[in-house]
């Protein structure tokens, strides 16, 4: 018989816990595994998924979502809830006092939030013992959930984030078309952001590493893809410190690879990142890096080996690491091509391999 999963995440919209449910939902053994998703709110420009969906189109504060949450999983018989994102982690614990699925929480960063954040992991260290396990997506996450949430180490298991390697590949796509279509010369050094636009993701730290740069050599451009409640801000913000000619708000992308090419450099500023799936996207597609020393990050960009990690998280200091990157070819290349060897364990073979082996375990086959 197979082990019937619920997924569920607060809503399907462009973002890191959606695509990664994707991934998981696309990739898991139908032949061992029956799939349902389930999104507690409507976005209206959901993210396809190859799977059944149940919209509940609950409000984003409703306090009762776990009602009919406990009312799906009885009725289609779940055996096991995996819940990504808070709301749905909490609705999924609630849930499960009226309802027989064992509950696998899916951690990808709301432990570390600021802001409602407290009240997540003041309800987590309450209603951790609901669960069967956790999952973290990284060794950092793995440590604020039993430092922050009171999550017993034994009970947290780390599977990393991974991509669709066939999708970010260099070769099947053409710069020379998209810069073109962003309007950005053949001899201008493209630096690339690509992330929702919350303070959380630091883009007004590249704004300001903008300016620096921006006085000292007018060749750079600066390419931020994503949308968020901070764009209006950061537009602002762009235009008070005049760089808004140098800076393309692009938008959000539902392939982010097809600008990744044109980026000669790749940086993510992030105040804070359980994972950073996107340092491992621009290292698939030959771009190197440099990133903010926080979270996730850590693991994954070595310092001038994969990447640039920053000392420290600030303008000056991000422009100069722009600044090396930009005059060094050899260090460049290098990066590149380390990385590219890195990001290959990410291509979800073994990811799945770990999730599989949770539900089995979970539901005790």
């Amino acid at each position: 018989m197979k082990i019937r999963v619920l997924h569920v995440i607060d809503h399907l919209g462009y973002g890191g816990a959606p695509i990664i449910v994707k991934n998981i939902v696309e990739r898991t053994d139908a032949g061992k595994i029956q799939t349902l998703v389930c999104a507690l709110r409507t976005n209206p420009r959901p993210l396809p998924v190859e799977a059944e969906l149940v919209n509940l189109g609950r409000h984003k504060y409703d306090p009762f979502a776990f009602l009919a949450l406990a009312r799906l999983c009885r009725k289609r018989d779940i055996d096991i809830v995996h819940a990504h994102l808070q709301k749905s982690i909490v609705s999924s614990l609630l849930a499960r006092g009226l309802c027989d699925s064992k509950i696998v929480i899916h951690e990808h960063g709301a432990i570390f939030r600021g802001g409602t954040g407290c009240i997540y992991r003041w309800l987590l260290r309450r209603l951790h013992r609901r669960a069967a396990l956790a999952i973290a997506n990284s060794q950092a996450t793995k440590q604020a959930l039993h430092e922050k949430g009171g999550w017993p180490d034994e009970a947290i298991e780390v599977v990393s984030n991974f991509i669709d390697l066939a999708r970010f590949d260099p070769a099947l796509y053409d710069p020379v078309r998209v810069r073109q279509d962003l309007g950005i010369d053949p001899d201008e050094t493209v630096v690339g952001f690509v992330g929702r636009l919350d303070v959380c993701k630091g883009a007004d730290v590249l704004l300001e590493a903008a300016r620096i740069l921006g006085e000292e050599d007018r060749r750079f451009r600066f390419v931020i893809v994503g949308d968020g409640a901070e764009r209006t801000r950061l537009e602002e913000t762009a235009a008070r410190l005049k760089v808004d000619k140098d800076v393309i708000f692009a938008g959000l992308r539902e392939n982010p690879a097809e600008v990744m090419t044109v980026c000669d450099i790749g940086v993510i500023p992030s105040r804070r990142e359980a994972f950073g799936i996107t340092a491992v996207e621009f290292m698939r597609m030959g771009v190197p890096v440099v990133a903010a020393p926080v979270g996730g990050l850590i693991e994954h960009v070595r310092d001038n080996e994969t990447g640039l990690l920053l000392s420290r998280l600030d303008a000056p200091a991000l422009a100069e690491a722009v600044r090396t990157l930009a005059r060094d070819e050899t260090l460049r290349e290098t990066l590149i091509e380390n990385a590219r060897i890195y990001s290959a364990r990410f291509d979800g073979t073994e990811q799945i391999k770990d999730i599989e082996r949770i539900y089995a375990a979970v539901a005790g086959r």
